[in-house]
């Protein structure tokens, strides 16, 4: 077997763990919330296109009146009560702090870091 053969290997059953982990099961769970309340959904389609909306006005060179920034304000609030959102963030901030870990433990054993590998944006020695 190549060493890319066993690398894959062993790839494929960190992802079978992964899958079983409580981290994982909570996001499942938390996405499925999601989808089945229309609330939640429609309070992030709102929001999402008022930044839109937002973004357009900025580019435009147009201002951003006060009116615009209440409700923004007003959005922002309604997104962070939301308790579905509020759940689902959580499942996600627990998910990407467990991939952190294993990338952490992955690195750890290569001696291969961030810097050389030019991940996490500005480690790349060839200016990517």
């Amino acid at each position: 077997m190549s060493d890319k053969q066993a690398i894959l290997d062993a790839a494929t059953e960190v992802g079978k763990l992964l899958k079983g982990s409580d981290a994982v099961e909570r996001l499942n769970a938390a996405a499925k919330a999601f989808r089945d309340d229309v609330t939640a959904q429609r309070t992030v389609v709102d929001f999402n296109r008022f930044l839109q909306t937002l973004a357009q006005k900025e580019s435009q060179g147009q201002p951003i009146e006060v009116e615009d920034k209440r409700k923004l304000t007003e959005l922002q609030d309604k997104v962070a009560s939301d308790p579905q959102l509020r759940n689902m963030q959580k499942a996600q901030m627990d998910y990407v702090d467990l991939l952190r870990a294993v990338d952490q433990a992955i690195q750890a054993q290569t001696g291969v870091d961030d810097a050389t590998a030019g991940a996490g944006g500005g480690g790349n020695p060839f200016g990517g």
